[in-house]
């Protein structure tokens, strides 16, 4: 009985005060979102008979954390080799609405029997306003595997990186969104000579040389997004250096998604990659479905 006479005096006391003044709704913009938790699957394929495969769970934690797991495969097919990657990754983030949120997360990504990169990250992310600013400090074990008959000398390579990235996101009173990242990697070694040096074609083989030129110096990302009526619609553009050949790839594509209803969204992306060491752009499409409750 006390509960209810206590919610009544609440209510007099509000429209008492409505009466005398505007109330106040302050209050309200202290309520964070309902949690909602999520299941994505992506394929994608490209025409140069690459394909890939990523399955996506986010997970509504309590005071609004969020735990994400992902797991993916993918193909590629070049002149010199096929290669079968695999991608796994867990990570946390706290409320990430809040002024200051933190998340943490690691993933491993490559393939065993020629190179893998384990990475460990932390995410400080400041929202302010308008501006939302990210820095990611990393670090990454990166294995190389050696051809059968060094493995007398040793049975893998391994180095380090230590990396840093800085990640912005500008929203405007219309509803556009403008982001751009940049990230800088620090090799333990100089992993040039994988390029520079003949003697590694004795040494590593063919696969953990062409993922192995994968291994950027930088990259740095621009976009920009607007939600139409329910669509979101986005375009990034990103570029990176690769820290053994120094060669640049540049990625474009164009994303859109689309709410189905309350429960599903579809997820639509095309975009083309250009790479200084080949002649032709690779397209490549990806098709994407999300599950919410």
């Amino acid at each position: 009985m006390d509960r209810y006479i206590a919610s009544a005096l609440l209510i007099c006391c509000l429209i008492g005060d409505a009466q005398g003044a505007p109330l106040e709704w302050e209050w309200l913009d202290e309520i964070g979102p309902p949690p909602q938790s999520s299941l994505a699957v992506n394929l994608g394929l490209d025409d140069a008979d690459g394909w890939s495969r990523q399955l996506d769970l986010s997970l509504a934690g309590p005071l609004f954390s969020r735990f994400d797991f992902s797991y993916g495969k993918s193909h590629v097919e070049s002149d010199q080799a096929q290669l079968e990657t695999d991608y796994y990754s867990l990570g946390f983030t706290t409320d990430p609405l809040a002024e200051v949120a933190i998340s943490a997360g690691f993933e491993e990504w490559g393939d065993e029997d020629a190179l893998t990169i384990e990475t460990l990250w932390l995410g400080f992310t400041f929202n302010l306003g308008d501006l939302s600013v990210t820095l990611v400090p990393q670090q990454r074990d990166i294995r190389l595997q050696v051809s059968d008959w060094y493995r007398r000398r040793a049975d893998h390579v391994d180095l380090e990186s230590r990396d840093i990235g800085l990640m912005l996101s500008y929203f405007t009173a219309d509803g556009w969104v403008f982001s751009g990242s940049y990230f800088n990697y620090d090799y333990s070694e100089n992993v040039s000579r994988l390029d520079e040096d003949d003697r590694v074609i004795y040494i590593f083989p063919l696969d953990t040389l062409d993922l192995a030129s994968g291994l950027d110096d930088y990259r740095y990302s621009i976009g920009i997004g607007k939600l139409i009526g329910e669509i979101s619609v986005d375009l990034d553009w990103s570029r990176s250096r690769s820290a053994v050949d120094g060669n640049y790839a540049t990625v474009t594509s164009l994303l859109f998604d689309i709410p189905l209803n309350d429960q599903f969204s579809l997820n639509i992306m095309g975009g083309v990659q250009d790479v200084d060491y080949a002649e032709d752009k690779i397209l490549f499409s990806n098709l994407g479905l999300t599950l919410f409750w």
